[in-house]
């Protein structure tokens, strides 16, 4: 127990010192001005529902709902087949309606600003499937009390922002802009393969060709009764830190950059507790 905590807490710790020096580089080569404030609004928007669906109620439904169940690989299946498939439609619908969805997220940008920032939602929208990837893996590896991959995976998506802001730092701001989103992109799929290894590592087997659903039926509907009961618990603090983003958006250039430099200097502390 004391080890998991000190493994968790070192691995969280590693990740958001990561993070303040890549939000230090992304201050010194990207700034506070347009370009950084359509990459945090892009990149906001998959971060919103990883926390709501993803890492909170995702996790805190599943591992009761799986460890109660005789037909684990059964119902793993089921549910991983259900929501990927329900994210991949969701970020596909985003990347079609990509213009219309940055309008209702930064309503205060005028109609160039939303042009620039659309194809950048589009782009990190498609971080949300890969990080459900790696819940859902992380959640099969917290049942079998392995933490150190999920703790330090967090690091990847740090060292590949970094990376993309070392190599781009000559580009024009919008270049640097959109190559951050592909590292964005890039990261995730580093999350996504250092926990398949870990599950290999451990031989946990989580989908099958063989779904018997009769005898998942029960546990299923638990899991979605106590899954919408943590969205909804969770959603609102979540949402209400959304709105910040929102409001920002009507005013001057780089201001929701201010917003989003300051609370991740409030983050850092309050993350490893």
């Amino acid at each position: 127990m004391i080890r998991h905590i000190f493994t968790n807490s070192f691995g969280i710790l590693i990740s958001r010192i990561l993070g303040f020096i890549r939000d230090l580089l992304t201050a010194s080569i990207l700034g506070a001005n347009i370009y950084s404030d359509i990459f945090f609004v892009a990149f906001k928007l998959p971060n919103l529902f990883r926390r709501i669906f993803a890492e909170g109620a995702f996790t805190q439904s599943f591992i009761p709902s799986y460890a109660k169940t005789n037909h684990k690989i059964q119902f793993s299946t089921i549910l991983f087949s259900q929501f990927l498939i329900f994210i991949i439609i969701l970020s596909l619908i985003v990347t079609l309606f990509s213009t219309l969805i940055t309008k209702v997220i930064a309503i205060g940008f005028d109609t160039s600003t939303i042009d620039l920032a659309a194809p950048l939602v589009a782009i990190c929208f498609y971080y949300l499937p890969l990080i459900f990837i790696v819940t859902f893996l992380a959640a099969l590896l917290q049942y079998k009390n392995h933490f150190s991959t999920t703790a330090f995976s967090t690091s990847l998506l740090n060292i590949s922002l970094i990376t993309s802001l070392l190599l781009t730092a000559n580009l024009e701001k919008y270049d640097i802009a959109y190559y951050l989103s592909w590292a964005v992109i890039i990261g995730g799929i580093l999350q996504v393969i250092v926990h398949l290894i870990a599950i290999k590592k451990l031989k946990i087997k989580f989908l099958t060709k063989s779904i018997k659903k009769s005898k998942n039926t029960f546990k299923q509907s638990k899991f979605y009764n106590q899954f919408y009961l943590a969205v909804f618990g969770s959603s609102s603090a979540h949402i209400a830190a959304f709105l910040d983003t929102w409001l920002a958006s009507f005013l001057v250039s780089g201001t929701i950059s201010y917003l989003y430099y300051a609370n991740r200097v409030f983050q850092l502390p309050l993350a490893l507790f």
